[in-house]
């Protein structure tokens, strides 16, 4: 029997690299005879590019498979929780107006006398095409519209009657990771990494640290963001871009307050400009936003013109960081005694939130194909298979958003549309929609996308217009009127009941208040008592306000 790995190395920190710190120790050493050893090396002179500020609902589970407490985390790293992604003005109608619609995380769900609600969404609402079929099938969009959380106040970590995710502040989230993974026993060594040594078989057999000196490898885990300087850099891995597939290459970031810090939305929201998009991710005490652009469309500057302008009033003052983003993946994932995680392995652009859901993908596969010193190729082949079918899978998602498109109003979205190649998995999926709508059963990978995400999207777009399906004689008006009034009620029952969004986040923050926040409050009502001004305090509640729907995109809220 071939001789245990003893020693994990993690070279890099940020998200991925402390999500692999806190995953690896916690999975391999909390019920094991024989700890390895995990340790991180991270510069203190390259600063990391946070993988995203938004999240799938996986990260949830995530979170209870390490058995990290819900509550802190959100109280740690400012999060908020996210129900579904909303895209605004990414297609437009036959007339030229923006068509709007959310891809929730929850639906109703069940079929209707055997066949797929889609079906009569299609025949009974759906006439001209361009449907927002979220609002037919899911109360998410109401739940949105209303700023509602996912849970009732008194809801207990991970409780829910709704499926979410978070946004979370990434910088946040790496220290919060890495007070954890060191409490927990990683090993975390601040130096810089000079050179990588290999042997005469070409495996990574130590690194030479600017201070620390020789640090020997077993196995390295590589979180070196974009320089890739493990896998691709030294073991000469090759890097296989999707430049054909998709146009974006630079991005423009900034952080803005809340111009209303109490209206706060339970989404991602995602708004097409004139050269790609710009993303917007409401934290607790401020939103994270960005443009992501083809320079080919745009130099830093337009780019940076247009963007403020979009933003309006809130941005004043702001001054975006332009950053180049390199959209592909490496051709291996696991090389030799070396395994990429992060922005190391691949980079697809972020209009699903995939970038954190990838790492977590990774860490989980990692431990169910954790090596011995023989290193088999066995493990490392299946590794780079589900890794392959893994970005396939979500680069033929976001190419779908661009391709099945129906803007016109610029070069951009026409090349996005005409210029670019469609994966011929992707075509064939788009092939057969045409004839019958998408199955869980006949996706090819499934790790993420689920027949009703590519039903949502290709709805929004009008991609169904003109086309009959053979389900549409099989099926009648009162059964989807039974149907809807189902929805209606349950989406009544949710709106409710569920706590205001804000709200709800300030009851699960006060759980972990910081003890000057409690002496805050006890200043505050000693003033009152003193009858001397009342200083405002955070959680106040507000009564929510669902009549805002589709309000101009000027920086504050539409959803």
């Amino acid at each position: 029997m071939a001789e245990p790995i003893s020693k994990v190395s993690i070279i890099g920190g940020g998200t991925a690299g402390w999500m692999a710190a806190v995953h690896l120790v916690t999975r391999l050493n909390s019920r094991a005879e024989k700890p390895v050893e995990v340790c991180l090396i991270e510069s203190p002179e390259i600063p990391t590019v946070g993988v995203g500020e938004a999240t799938v609902p996986t990260m949830k589970r995530w979170f209870q498979e390490l058995e990290l407490d819900e509550s802190a985390f959100i109280e740690r790293c400012n999060a908020s929780f996210k129900l579904g992604v909303r895209f605004a003005n990414w297609d437009h109608d036959i007339n030229g107006n923006p068509l709007n619609y959310v891809h929730p995380f929850d639906g109703l769900g069940d079929d209707i006398a055997g066949y797929n609600p889609a079906y009569y969404f299609h025949k009974f609402n759906d006439p001209g095409g361009a449907g927002n079929y979220s609002i037919y099938h899911s109360p998410i969009t109401a739940i949105v519209e209303g700023r509602k959380g996912p849970k009732p106040l008194d809801a207990e970590n991970f409780e829910g009657v709704l499926n979410y995710a978070y946004h979370l502040d990434a910088g946040l989230f790496a220290k919060y990771l890495r007070e954890i993974g060191i409490e927990r026993g990683v090993t975390h060594i601040l130096d810089s990494v000079n050179d990588v040594e290999l042997d005469q078989d070409g495996f990574v057999s130590a690194v030479q640290l600017q201070d620390s000196g020789r640090h020997e490898v077993e196995l390295v885990i590589d979180c070196t963001g974009f320089r890739s300087m493990i896998l691709q850099q030294t073991l000469g891995v090759e890097f296989e871009p999707y430049d054909k597939y998709l146009l974006n290459d630079r991005a423009l970031a900034v952080q803005l307050p809340h111009l209303e810090p109490t209206r706060l939305d339970p989404c991602t929201r995602s708004t097409a400009l004139g050269a790609g998009w710009s993303w917007r991710v409401p934290l607790y005490s401020r939103i994270g936003t960005g443009y992501v652009f083809s320079s080919a469309h745009r130099t830093d500057d337009e780019a940076t013109q247009e963007f403020l302008e979009h933003l309006g009033p809130m941005a004043k003052g702001a001054e975006p960081r332009a950053i180049p983003i390199r959209v592909g993946r490496a051709k291996q994932s696991w090389a030799k005694n070396c395994i990429s995680v992060g922005l190391s392995g691949g980079f697809i652009e972020p209009l699903e939130s995939t970038a954190i859901y990838i790492v977590d993908k990774a860490l989980g596969w990692i431990v169910d194909f954790f090596p011995d010193k023989d290193f088999s190729p066995v493990l490392s082949n299946r590794y780079n298979k589900l890794s392959e079918s893994l970005y396939t899978e979500i680069r033929d998602f976001i190419v779908m958003h661009y391709c099945t498109g129906t803007r016109n109003d610029s070069d951009y979205w026409k090349a996005a549309r005409e210029d670019i190649i469609v994966p011929d998995s992707l075509q064939a999926k788009l092939d057969l929609y045409k004839h019958a709508l998408p199955t869980e059963d006949e996706l090819d990978s499934g790790f993420l996308f689920s027949g009703l995400s590519y039903l949502i999207v290709l709805f929004g777009k009008g991609y169904f217009k003109d086309v009959t399906f053979a389900a549409d004689r099989a099926i009648s008006a009162e059964d989807w009127e039974r149907y809807q009034n189902v929805l209606h009620g349950v989406t009544a029952e949710l709106i409710t009941n569920l706590p205001d969004h804000h709200q709800l986040l300030t009851q699960i923050r006060s759980r972990h208040a910081p003890k000057d926040e409690n002496q805050a409050l006890r200043d505050a009502i000693n003033k009152t008592v003193a009858n001397q001004p009342v200083i405002t305090l955070p959680g106040q509640l507000m009564a929510p306000d669902i009549s805002f729907a589709g309000q101009p995109d000027n920086g504050g809220n539409i959803l």
